[in-house]
């Protein structure tokens, strides 16, 4: 049993590591680059509205 919280705590500990590498965003940072190659709807935004809610809805299949 203690080999098994040992092994549980080592793995969250290595996850953690991981995600601090990870950059950080809060609410009202600018948009890290990105490079669309495709729009389902609408066209590229070039200039962002305060009065306007932009939705990004990406998928990935890993």
């Amino acid at each position: 049993m203690k080999i098994l919280l040992v092994a549980i705590l080592g793995l969250s500990l290595c996850g953690a590591v991981q995600a601090a590498d990870e950059p950080v965003l809060s609410i009202g940072d600018a948009l890290p680059a990105m490079e669309i190659s495709h729009f389902l709807q609408g066209g590229e935004v070039t200039t962002l509205d305060k009065n306007r809610i932009y939705i990004l809805e990406f998928w990935a299949t890993w």
